[in-house]
């Protein structure tokens, strides 16, 4: 006869509760090493056919920086005080602002109206290099600060 065990969950929300020992839906009883609720094979066919396209995949990625950029804000305010934090957000504000007007204005001094071609005009094709890594590095540290912060 075949050895019933018990696995526990994943953790989760309802795993949390510490003074619930009920058995969930998520545990599985595993005969002989094979798992009962084993649906790897559904979860792989409702994938099948499903497509996601750039606008919403950029929407995720714009919106996962946004968020841990939000949680970074409301630490750096309590760090730096509400007065000076608000100051300083105000200046970054307008620092950027002022540097994508110059950006606009070069790029229509230039004839060049991609970031890429910006970047080659003003500072040849060593710009073109720094940018291009700068690219992968920053969404990368995005990347990283995100799960340092969630």
């Amino acid at each position: 006869m075949a050895e019933i065990k018990t696995t526990t969950p994943q953790a989760n929300e309802k795993s949390y509760i510490l003074d619930s020992h009920k058995t969930t839906v998520l545990d599985q009883q595993v005969i002989d090493g094979v798992g009962v609720n084993d649906d790897t094979d559904n979860i792989f066919e409702d994938s099948k056919g499903a497509t996601t396209g750039l606008g919403f995949a950029s929407f995720n990625y714009i919106n996962s920086i946004v968020g841990s950029g939000v949680i970074g804000i409301a630490f750096a305010l309590h760090q730096a005080g509400f007065v000076l934090g608000m100051f300083l957000l105000a200046f970054v504000a307008l620092v950027t602002d002022y540097s994508l007007v110059i950006m606009v204005r070069s790029a229509h001094i230039s004839g060049s109206f991609s970031y890429q071609g910006l970047m080659e005009a003003a500072f040849g094709r060593a710009g073109f290099y720094l940018l291009t890594f700068l690219q992968f590095v920053y969404p990368f540290i995005a990347m990283v600060s995100y799960n340092v912060v969630v």
